[in-house]
């Protein structure tokens, strides 16, 4: 494995060189197909997964059944650290949204570069901080707004993070299917269409294809109240 292959990862940006290269040289590529599992939560966790290309659905299934999106990671992300650390079994089940290739990393190899190298250890705690709030952000979100709540927060979170403000409003990207938007809010994928259609027809956003514009954004706030 080349060591540009960790180059642009957050979580390896502080190694040195020849730590980075020793790591590179314990990892091995694996390609999975678009909706293939990759980890079940429950399963055995003996592995870090760091994604090269694709994308990466984390979920957990709900009580009634239906699945709940927590995470979706994209190329430069990892996963599976928590059951590495704590050898733990898997805490989510982990899918690929697309044809994905990992760079898959052994328990101790991980952990033997991780003990070398404490900036990398504060490195990963940041990242685990930052992805704890997000988890908490989404119980908040479940637990204390409805179905149009929750989706006027995903698409007003989404204008934030990826909006492009055009002579309409506020352009985001819809890169899911509504089966996967609506796994992003806990809800079904029936419903989620009717709540974009009411916010469209109430003149909150327009829908279009693999994009949505928000065009009154203050109204649209006012639905997680």
């Amino acid at each position: 494995m080349p060591p540009t292959a960790l180059d642009t990862i957050a979580l390896f940006a502080d190694l040195p060189e020849p730590e980075r290269s020793a790591l590179a040289q314990t990892l091995h590529r694996r390609r999975y197909a678009k909706g293939q599992v990759i980890v079940e939560e429950q399963g055995e966790g003996g592995a870090l997964f760091v994604i090269e290309s694709g994308r990466v659905k984390v979920s957990l299934a709900g009580a009634d059944g239906r699945e709940i999106t927590l995470a979706t990671l994209a190329g430069g992300d990892f996963f599976g650290e928590m059951a590495v650390l704590d050898g733990q079994p898997r805490s989510a089940t982990c899918t690929a949204l697309d044809d994905t290739t990992l760079l898959v990393g052994s328990r101790e190899a991980f952990r033997t570069t991780l003990e070398a190298n404490p900036q990398m250890a504060i490195n990963l705690l940041s990242i685990m901080s930052r992805r704890l709030r997000l988890a908490n952000d989404l119980i908040e979100s479940l637990s204390f707004l409805d179905v149009q709540g929750r989706v006027a927060r995903m698409l007003l979170e989404a204008a934030e993070r990826d909006g492009e403000e055009t002579t309409e409003g506020v352009a985001i990207p819809l890169p899911y299917t509504r089966q996967e938007l609506a796994n992003l809010v806990g809800t079904s994928r029936e419903t989620l269409t009717r709540v974009l259609k009411n916010f469209e027809r109430l003149g909150y956003l327009k829908l279009q294809r693999r994009r949505a514009l928000i065009v009154n954004e203050p109204r649209l706030r006012l639905k997680m109240q």
